[in-house]
């Protein structure tokens, strides 16, 4: 299984330069997003990707349609326990029903109510919570090499253990490691 940080966003653009919350509910993707979405995409062409699991924020949404595109995958599944730690405003999430009118092709069967984001910021240990909910129920996908996830940097640290810069890929191996790969 392969796991990528979204691509930069909004809010990753403003909180590096000034360390505070620029208040971006949702915050998209910028162009170098894109762009970086475009590299992970072209690094994982020849990884035989059949599937995507993605965060339902919009930042991982875009990178994953872009990526999806790139590679020709029609399956892609919104996951909202692979979503990031709630912290600040970009963490507050858009309604299903808007999501599911600007990503027709996405499944958002797993998201069940409006408000699919956690209500309060979220602990450590809540986080870690979320990070068992999804390895429980993909324990048997976590050694599929043809399925990407794309999450978030707090999610994949507290999976992983590796930090990972905006669309950096983290491969899991048949041992169950986790190694950075680079773009």
């Amino acid at each position: 299984m392969y796991f990528i940080r979204h691509g930069q966003s909004e809010f990753n653009v403003v909180y590096s330069i000034t360390l505070q919350d620029p208040g971006i509910k949702d915050a998209p993707i910028t162009q170098r997003g894109q762009t970086q979405a475009l590299g992970a995409a072209h690094h994982l062409r020849d990884k035989h990707i059949q599937k995507i699991i993605c965060s339902p924020y919009t930042r991982a949404l875009q990178t994953a349609s872009i990526i999806a595109d790139e590679l020709n995958i029609k399956t892609l599944h919104a996951e909202p326990l692979a979503g990031e730690r709630r912290l600040f405003t970009c963490d507050i999430g858009t309604p299903r029903p808007a999501l599911e009118a600007a990503w027709p092709k996405i499944d958002f069967g797993r998201l069940e109510k409006d408000e699919w984001w956690p209500a309060k910021d979220e602990s450590e240990e809540d986080i870690g919570l979320r990070v068992n909910a999804f390895t429980q129920l993909y324990g048997n996908a976590l050694d599929d090499a043809t399925t990407l996830v794309v999450s978030h940097w707090y999610f994949i640290f507290t999976l992983t253990g590796k930090d990972t810069e905006n669309a950096q890929i983290v491969r899991r191996d048949a041992r169950g490691r986790y190694h950075r790969e680079g773009l």
